[in-house]
């Protein structure tokens, strides 16, 4: 039978969820093939087939076919598919909590395509840069998880593509997140001021979220080091760069609020603590957000104390 018929047949089948009449087309598709390039499909498209059957060891079985066979290949087209094998190979390996094995994957995946920085591949190897990273932090190697982040970073500090962008600025972020689990605050706090520095031009409001979110951690962090005015300042500068935004930005400009309201507690500015509540219960009182609401709910508490302990 003709392999782009039959071909058609099998993504018909799975389009339909008909996952076992698909992977028993595949043998058919490999007799088929009129050269590699048709084997390749037919492997990497029973590989998608057992992984939607959560076939796990036949997933691996298969993508480790696909790679001993396809690894020294000259095709374009193989080559820039097989990095998705070697891609997913890590997530089945990542799915099973298999962290060693899962990262043995993703070294490999980037020292073979590390060098090929086209479009085609680059999403692809900022995503494997990222879950390596992950994958180290699960593993508790956080320095080596830190290096790995900022591998990437070098590597595609050029980028153009808006998926690649957001890998960028949640890799600066996930730095930071990391030295402050390290405990060392200072490079934190270095690390969220390269973030806001280098993104806060952005008009991209999921690269501006990670800006608003880099300044309410950066604050936290300065309030560690018992720099509560500059913690301050650095929550008013969330609250009046962000306030006209909405949808997940807002959460971060309410979040600055309450936070400074702790604060301005702890420093018994009083007058301040109360007109910040104000503010909240002004703007936030019909918003329908649960983090919001709570929000508001604290601040009412602060007033409704106050005006308690002013009536006695």
């Amino acid at each position: 039978m003709n392999f782009e018929l039959l071909y058609d047949e099998f993504n018909e089948k799975i389009a339909k969820k008909e996952f076992e009449d698909s992977l028993s087309l595949v043998p058919k598709l490999i007799e088929s093939a009129t050269n590699d390039l048709d084997i390749f499909y037919a492997l990497m498209g029973k590989a998608s087939v057992l992984t939607n059957l959560n076939e796990t060891d036949e997933v691996i079985e298969t993508y480790d076919e696909i790679i001993n066979k396809f690894d020294d290949s000259k095709d374009s087209i193989i080559l820039k598919y097989l990095a998705y094998a070697y891609y997913n190979k890590a997530l089945v390996f990542a799915k099973l909590n298999k962290y060693e094995e899962e990262l043995k994957v993703y070294s490999i995946l980037l020292e073979k395509f590390m060098e090929d920085t086209s479009e085609d591949l680059e999403i692809v190897l900022a995503k494997a840069y990222v879950n390596k990273a992950i994958c180290l932090g699960e593993l508790n190697k956080l320095e080596d998880s830190i290096k790995v982040y900022k591998e990437l970073i070098t590597n595609f500090k050029n980028t153009a593509d808006t998926t690649v962008l957001n890998t960028l600025v949640s890799s600066y972020y996930n730095i930071a997140l990391t030295f402050a689990k390290l405990g060392d605050n200072e490079k934190a706090i270095q690390t969220y001021d390269e973030l806001i520095e280098k993104f806060s031009n952005s008009t991209n409001e999921n690269i501006l979220e990670f800006v608003a979110k880099a300044l309410v951690n950066k604050a936290s962090r300065l309030k560690e080091l018992n720099k509560n005015l500059k913690a301050i300042e650095t929550y008013d500068e969330v609250i009046k760069r962000f306030d006209s935004y909405d949808g997940k930005i807002i959460s971060q400009v309410a979040i600055a609020l309450h936070n400074k309201t702790v604060i301005l507690g702890e420093l018994q500015k009083e007058d301040e603590l109360l007109n910040t509540c104000d503010y909240i219960i002004e703007k936030f009182s019909n918003v329908n957000n649960e983090l919001i609401m709570n929000v508001v709910s604290t601040a009412q508490v602060i007033k409704d104390k106050d005006r308690f302990n002013n009536t006695y």
